[in-house]
């Protein structure tokens, strides 16, 4: 199964076969996109995003037909809703479009909905939980779209903060724990709190390692192009401490943000995993530790899959693997 993480700044494709109980990486790649490609999370050159889809599956080979897409930002709803017990599926199925319509605000006939029973009580024996998601119908077809040209069909349309959880629970790791997953993407951040497997709490924060990018184009009245060059080199025209202050209120913002989000989850928090393009900007993982008093780590999704080091040099594994939650955590919802 493929899953295709289509970003902000590049997309990323990450292939996954199963058998014999063991989950095998077959392909694995990101390609980079225009500034003005997908703009507030909304494919805005629909050409553009399908040709570069196109290329990079060519490129790599994938040879699996379907895929499942992610999606998140502004036109993904979602809501824990606590519900009466109920036992049987129908009766669900009738409750939702109700769900979306009161906790979500959206008009049923707009938007592309389903729900997920996440079996945790709210403490109470008569209620049980439900994450209920609402994607618009129109977005959903723009990234359904955005396959065509290179041959794929998408299977599902998934949420970019239900595919960070799955790629966590699939491997069950940290039973019992409480872990807050956190993906840095480009314009914005997908956190998922889970109790054990389950999700409880997602979130998208709309931070991301661009603000970095645009603040450096003002500080220095720089081109886009020249400001990210700046951000992954930190070399600039010999004004180190300019842009060490502009990493510095980054990580600051990014840490309040997310530190919130904790907080209002009301829950001890045993454990925080960083994923994404800028989760190992310096001294994020530090101060946020700091801030939380929990323990955090970089992401590396691949640790349970088994990866041929004649097929994938390690370094570039290790490099990527961050970026790649998120796709990782979609093909295995296809598998």
């Amino acid at each position: 199964m493929v899953g295709i993480d289509i970003g902000s700044s590049s997309v990323k494709i990450v292939e996954l076969s199963y058998g014999g109980g063991t989950y095998r990486l077959e392909n694995m790649g990101e390609a980079m996109l225009p500034r003005d490609a997908i703009v507030r999370k909304s494919i805005s050159r629909g050409d553009i995003v399908s040709g570069v889809v196109s290329s990079l599956v060519s490129k790599l080979g994938v040879r699996t037909k379907k895929a499942v897409i992610g999606v998140s930002g502004e036109a993904v709803a979602l809501e824990v809703v606590n519900v009466p017990r109920i036992f049987l599926r129908e009766d669900m199925e009738k409750l939702v479009p109700d769900l979306v319509r009161t906790s979500l605000r959206k008009d049923v006939s707009g938007v592309n909905y389903s729900y997920t029973s996440l079996f945790r009580r709210n403490g109470k024996s008569e209620e049980t939980q439900v994450l209920v998601a609402a994607v618009s119908k129109k977005t959903a077809q723009e990234y359904k779209s955005s396959l065509f040209s290179a041959g794929l069909r998408a299977q599902a349309i998934d949420v970019d903060a239900m595919a960070l959880s799955n790629c966590y629970t699939v491997f069950c790791r940290g039973r019992g724990q409480k872990v807050a997953l956190v993906n840095i993407g480009a314009s914005g951040t997908n956190l998922s709190v889970l109790d054990g497997t389950v999700p409880f709490v997602l979130k998208d924060i709309s931070l991301g390692g661009q603000w970095i990018t645009f603040r450096l184009m003002e500080e220095f009245k720089i081109t886009y192009e020249e400001a990210e060059r700046i951000k992954f080199s930190l070399k600039g025209y010999g004004r180190y401490d300019e842009i060490e202050n502009v990493f510095t209120d980054f990580v600051a913002r990014a840490t309040d943000e997310i530190k919130t989000v904790l907080d209002e989850a009301g829950d001890v928090i045993d454990r925080i995993i960083l994923s994404g393009g800028s989760s190992r900007i310096a001294t994020l993982a530090d101060v946020l530790g700091e801030a939380t008093g929990v323990q955090v780590e970089i992401s590396n999704p691949f640790q349970n899959i088994t990866v041929s080091d004649s097929r994938f040099d390690p370094e570039y594994i290790e490099h990527l693997a961050p970026k790649m939650a998120v796709a990782v955590g979609l093909a295995l919802r296809g598998l």
